[in-house]
């Protein structure tokens, strides 16, 4: 099989996209996941009328997009951004009318223009403002994806206290937005956060190496992208098209703001202070003090005209200061100690700062092609990790920086549109131990062994912890760079049985990753707290040092390459199919060059000589000679339907099934090349070395071991112990397919829309030990084997894992959502879920999937998906009041997550005695009696002030978790406990208030 590999791939690929844009007639910008469409009809006192030319004039900006209008008097306008356009048509025989529209992201939206009755909408009016406040937005009503558009005035409206647009994702039924003080995460469907994907003005965030499914979100309590450059953005929870890539359970497409032929800008600061908010229940009830909560958010976006209707430029940034703090203590039951730290005891700061920059040129070359170029800049650093028996000094700064750049051009023809694009998008993730440089000191107080008299530890048996100082051990440099190449066309007018809208595209992305993980690469000193001067002498020394050898990292490549054809044909006027296939392909996805050790390779031979040992699966498919083939199966038909039952897009029934690929974490597949060489290696140490505290091994103690360097020349003579991960040779990429049908129906300025969905993940991947019997008991250690190139034991942990693809899950659901957009001083969203989730295998969502319970995978029972509520309501809306004041809330209702029960009393055999998320909280009684278990209703009043002509002033204040709902997230989980069922933590947020500023232009 020819692969894709290394250099000659990339220029294969390269080569192979600059002939698709060649053919194309070069054109070069963004896709559909920042634009949208406008279709319809023109007509003559309702008789199709043949001919013509119809513009869309953007009002804001000036910019024009123009199409032909065919014989049977049919249109389509691709390609728009966002925004207000005045559309105007001039007939065959010059008869014109006119209309002023909005049009939203990803939508297709129709309008139908009679030549005969010519617009008057704009009549009296005369400013821009006026125009787009009093266009109409078109509503897409005839698809079959099942989708959420999220409005300017949504984002700047709602409340929140993060300034995280992706927070609003929420509002789209199945969605999820999940809140800790680490990170925020977003997941749907009954997946995890990495099945989820964003884009961004067309450029794919997906996270390739870590958790989370958004680049730069995992362990990061900060912003993905500023929000005040945000235009809108669209959430499908359902049958995506086949132009979005790697996810299986939903997409997030949002489109950046661009300047106008106006100078308009906005300046902004928001704070909450720890007295603003109600403290933890849990933690008041234990008589803790308050936690220091602090947050200032600041920032500015301006943008205006460089050539009026040509050229525009936007700047936006924005910052983030969140300042936390942390108590340390000692241990409660070794008070005594306290004189000997106190000055590492006490509160300390953890603070956390973030920069975000955007900025970006808008060029409309003439009436047909338009470029664009964006830059995004996002540095977080967030200090932590340090409190209880951990002192300040062991915090860990965990780095994150993201950029991308973008550069999108659009060509528009007679009856086509190519788009094309260029990005570079760089992640790098960088945790670091705040001391690196200083050594760690646990210090311990261990078991007498005899009471009373001498003073005769054992090494193993530490009876408290007291106390840790030094340096932390985390420390890691993982870098994600891509850069890729996308080419769009779309052909539309065509005619055969109907009407065509053919829309195809390759994708090439040449991805490079870096991963370098120094784990407990600071020596870690252990001291015993009660050393008595008749062993040990005037001066303590360590009992012992564990030190982490230090590993190459991985340098790879990886080439993704993938290419689509959709067909929205419009077979009547009520008819619509939309048609599509797409396959994408990546050569290195999990360690194609991987070549397993020859240590590792004499470990499986061992086991085969253990007359117990009977492995769940065929070992060779897990062993490499640096030949794995690519992925070749990723191929995905996705169709869909939607019949407009009257043919006045009232009621439409719609549909649709598909299959999506996702992909595999680099995270996951580095295991295999990370842990066996990860050596961990302890030295015990004693006055004289040989024989004390229980050991024959110790090392005489020398000073001179507080230095690093003379610990690694100490090690290099000893072996550490690392750990075997097995990848399988075939290992396929997770997908899921996606059913649905539903009815969308109008009622008036309100949509409504009834969805039934079903969707079944298969393939998702998790680590099983290959060393145990079906009781699950280890049968086989390498340790018990002796390798013939040291002469000493294999230097291995007892597990020995290999990756299982046979995860699954399922996922049933009804959506109901009632939308009507902000308009004449209202406007609301409704989103109602109701759903089932189960899957079987490990109870770990991320890519550290582990299952110890089981012995395979096939023993594991099906159990409810974590996360996944039955009932679940995010209700939405924003009101105009009197003197210039909004009101705007969401409210949130869930029937609350499952939880697992440990000493269950209809265990799954033959594993342990726990049933996993088997257990839903009580129900409080909030609007429906006994529905809900978690509650919050979050609130903004803005009152805005006009200080000159055209310049506002708002004053906001909002109000999170306003009545304090103690949502629950934790319970005692012990089901013969008396208190089996009550409550033990809460989710973030408790009530919180914050107050803000707007100056806007």
């Amino acid at each position: 099989m020819t692969k894709f590999n290394g250099k000659a791939a990339r220029l294969a690929c390269a080569s192979a996209l600059a002939v698709a844009a060649s053919m194309a007639f070069a054109g070069m910008a963004a896709a559909q996941t920042a634009t949208g469409t406008l279709r319809g009809q023109i007509t003559e006192g309702g008789v199709a009328e043949a001919g013509g030319v119809i513009t869309a004039t953007e009002v804001a900006t000036g910019y024009v997009s123009r199409s032909n209008v065919d014989a049977q008097g049919r249109y389509v306008l691709p390609g728009l951004r966002p925004g207000t356009y005045t559309v105007s048509v001039t007939s065959g025989d010059g008869q014109t009318a006119s209309q002023t529209v909005t049009v939203g992201l990803g939508q297709t939206g129709t309008l139908n223009l009679d030549v005969a009755a010519a617009s008057t909408a704009d009549a009296g009016v005369t400013t821009v403002d006026e125009i787009i406040v009093r266009a109409e937005r078109v509503v897409e009503v005839r698809t079959s994806e099942v989708a959420t558009n999220v409005t300017r005035q949504q984002i700047n409206d709602l409340p929140q206290i993060n300034r995280n647009f992706l927070n609003f994702a929420a509002l789209a039924p199945s969605l999820v937005v999940r809140e800790d003080p680490a990170e925020r995460t977003i997941y749907a469907g009954a997946q995890s956060a990495n099945a989820v994907n964003v884009f961004i003005d067309g450029a794919n965030q997906k996270s390739n190496i870590l958790d989370g499914g958004i680049a730069g979100q995992d362990d990061n309590r900060g912003n993905p992208f500023p929000q005040a450059a945000v235009a809108e953005f669209r959430v499908l929870s359902q049958n995506f098209k086949a132009e979005y890539e790697q996810a299986g359970s939903a997409v997030i497409t949002s489109v950046t703001r661009s300047g106008t032929n106006d100078f308009t800008g906005e300046i902004f600061g928001f704070y909450s202070d720890t007295d603003w908010y109600t403290q933890n229940v849990f933690s008041e009830r234990r008589g803790e003090p308050k936690p220091q909560l602090d947050r200032e958010q600041w920032g500015a976006a301006f943008g205006g005209p460089i050539i009026e209707d040509r050229l525009h430029y936007f700047l936006s940034y924005e910052r983030k200061d969140e300042t936390r703090a942390s108590t340390v203590n000692l241990n409660q039951n070794v008070a005594q100690y306290t004189p000997l730290f106190e000055d590492e005891l006490g509160t300390f700061e953890a603070p956390f700062e973030q920069d975000l920059f955007f900025g970006k040129l808008s060029w409309q070359i003439d009436d047909r092609q338009r470029l664009d170029l964006s830059a995004t800049y996002n540095s977080a650093t967030d200090i932590r990790d340090f409190g209880g028996v951990n002192a300040f000094s062991r915090a860990n700064e965990v780095n994150q920086d993201v950029s991308n750049v973008v550069l999108r051009h659009t060509y528009q023809g007679d009856n086509f549109l190519n788009e094309f694009s260029i990005d570079w998008f760089f992640n790098e993730y960088n945790p670091q131990a705040v001391n690196f440089d200083l050594s760690g000191e646990n210090y311990v107080i261990y078991r007498d062994a005899t009471a009373g008299g001498a003073f005769n530890f054992d090494y193993n048996q530490v009876q408290a912890t007291v106390f840790n100082l030094g340096g932390g051990t985390n420390n890691q440099e993982i870098r994600d760079e891509a850069l890729t190449f996308r080419n769009d066309l779309t052909l539309y007018g065509l005619e055969w049985n109907g009407s065509h809208t053919i829309k195809m595209g390759v994708r090439y992305s040449a991805r490079d990753y870096y991963v370098q993980k120094f784990f407990n690469r600071n020596p870690q000193f252990r001291y015993d707290i009660e050393a008595r001067p008749e062993i040990f002498g005037s001066s303590a020394i360590p009992t012992q040092v564990s030190l982490n050898l230090p590993t190459d990292p991985a340098d790879v490549s990886n080439n993704t390459f993938g290419i689509y054809i959709q067909d929205d044909w419009q077979i009547t006027d009520k008819l619509e199919l939309n048609l599509g296939i797409r396959w994408d392909y990546e050569d290195n996805a999990a360690n194609a060059d991987w070549v397993t050790p020859d240590s590792i390779r004499g470990v499986l031979a061992a086991f085969e000589t253990v007359a117990a040992y009977d492995p769940p699966v065929d070992v060779n498919d897990y062993i490499s000679d640096g030949d794995r083939d690519a992925f070749m199966g990723a191929i995905q038909p996705r169709v869909g339907f939607s019949y407009d039952w009257f043919g006045d897009e009232s009621t439409v029934l719609f549909g649709g099934a598909g299959r999506y690929y996702d992909r595999i974490g680099f995270n996951f597949a580095f295991s295999e090349r990370f842990s066996p060489f990860n050596l961990s290696r302890t030295i015990y140490f004693s006055p004289s070395g040989g024989t004390f505290g229980g050991r024959t091994d110790t090392v005489a103690w020398d000073p001179s071991y507080l230095d690093r360097e003379n610990l690694d020349t100490l090690l290099a003579g000893t072996q550490g112990r690392g750990e075997i991960f097995l990848v399988k040779n075939d290992a396929p990429v997770p997908f899921t397919d996606q059913f649905n049908l539903g009815v969308r129906q109008r009622f008036g300025d309100i949509q409504t829309a009834l969805t039934f969905a079903y969707s079944h993940t298969q393939d998702e991947f998790g680590w099983y030990r290959l060393n145990v019997n079906s009781s699950n008991q280890l049968v086989a250690r390498p340790s018990q084997f002796t390798n013939p190139a040291t002469g000493q034991p294999y230097a291995f942990n007892d597990s020995v894992f290999y990756s299982d693809h046979n995860r699954e899950r399922k996922y049933k659901a009804i959506y109901l959502t009632v939308d009507r957009p902000f308009r004449d001083g209202y406007g609301f969203n409704v989103a109602y879920t109701y759903a089932e989730g189960e899957q079987n295998g490990s109870r770990d969502q991320g890519l550290g999937a582990f299952d110890f319970d089981y012995a395979t995978l096939d023993q594991s029972p099906w159990f409810n998906t974590p996360g996944v509520e039955r009932h679940r309501i995010v209700a939405s809306g924003t009101v105009a009041l009197p003197a210039d004041f909004r009101l705007s809330g969401i409210l949130t209702l869930g029937s609350g997550r499952p939880y697992t029960v440990f000493n269950c009393p209809t265990p799954a055999a033959p594993g342990p005695n726990i049933c996993w998320f088997d257990q839903f909280p009580e129900k409080e009684n909030f609007i429906i009696p006994n529905a809900f278990a978690f509650r919050q209703l979050d609130l903004r009043l803005t009152k805005t002030f006009e200080t000159f002509e055209g310049h506002n002033l708002d004053l906001i204040l909002d109000a999170i978790n306003i009545f304090d709902f103690k949502n629950y997230s934790g319970f005692d989980q012990n089901f013969t406990s008396a208190n089996f069922g009550r409550p033990t933590a809460v989710f973030s947020p408790q009530r919180t208030f914050q107050v803000g500023l707007r100056y806007s232009w």
